[in-house]
């Protein structure tokens, strides 16, 4: 097993479901981890000082069936996305999943008086992953070849759905500060560019892993650099490089092609039609060059 960032919060929380399991009947030490509100359960919550909260949520985990079939959906999605990412900045994305949404129910916890709720396990986290692989591969289908959006809004519905029949604030807040970071900070890193309507914001460099460009020379200093060349002969002309390898159209067209070998070439949409085109002229050239 390759070791990633989705292996090691899977590890963390399969470990924890024995540690929930030795606790005992009162499980203290997993109710502090939790992210919870002020009062809640008899603890201070974040805004009581226990910052910690805000970090640690995600990796205690209950024991139940529910749990690991959600594991099982984090290892093949979140896999795939960190592939996509990089380690990086799916690492960025899985820090932002994390601690946006703690943020959230933390800032309504201070300005509602009535806003009571506690929360714990992988489930946001897995649950934005799944949203953004949606969003990157909008043609995508899952099981019994139902369409990724269709399969993940029935889902959303049915959370909302619920939400509302327990009248539950506290899981409105955090169930939607984790969509809303699902999307916009995949947008932010570069992805799921085809979906027009999600917005980007611009995020530190630490979390992109750009680093800040160098400020442009002056003109004296061109000039300077320019005469330093040619009297030294040190022209050079660059050599054209080949375009960079995208692994996300490598997946997309292999999708395709899985698809043309199940369901022949007729089951593929004119846009479908026209990228597998498009992939064959590129390979010509590239024999070509």
């Amino acid at each position: 097993i390759e070791f990633t960032t989705t292996v090691v919060l899977i590890a963390v929380n399969v470990f924890w479901m024995f540690v929930y399991a030795a606790e005992g009947p009162s499980h203290d030490l997993t109710f502090r981890l939790w992210i919870l509100t002020e009062g809640a359960g008899g603890f201070s919550g974040v805004l009581g000082g226990e910052v910690w909260r805000i970090f640690t949520y995600p990796l205690v985990a209950e024991p139940s069936f529910w749990t690991v079939i959600g594991l099982v959906f984090f290892y093949i999605f979140g896999n795939q996305m960190e592939a996509l990412m990089g380690r990086r900045h799916y690492l960025a994305f899985v820090v932002a999943l994390t601690v946006v949404p703690a943020l959230a129910v933390t800032l309504f916890d201070g300005i509602s008086s009535g806003f009571v709720g506690a929360f714990g396990g992988i489930d946001m986290v897995q649950f934005g992953v799944i949203i953004a692989f949606v969003a990157q591969y909008p043609t995508a289908r899952f099981f019994f070849g139902i369409p990724a959006p269709v399969m993940i809004g029935v889902f959303v519905g049915l959370r909302y759905l619920s939400i509302v029949a327990d009248r539950d604030e506290f899981s409105v807040v955090l169930v939607t500060a984790a969509i809303a970071t699902a999307l916009i900070v995949f947008k932010s890193l570069g992805y799921a560019q085809s979906l027009a309507w999600i917005p980007g914001v611009p995020l530190p460099a630490s979390m992109t892993g750009q680093q800040a460009s160098a400020p442009r020379p002056r003109p004296q200093q061109q000039g300077r650099r320019r005469r330093s060349r040619e009297r030294g002969n040190l022209s050079a002309v660059p050599s054209p490089s080949a375009p960079p390898h995208d692994p996300l159209m490598d997946m997309e067209i292999d999708a395709l092609l899985d698809q043309v070998a199940e369901r022949g070439l007729d089951s593929l949409t004119k846009d479908q039609r026209k990228r597998l085109e498009e992939h064959s002229k590129r390979l010509r050239n590239r024999k070509g060059d």
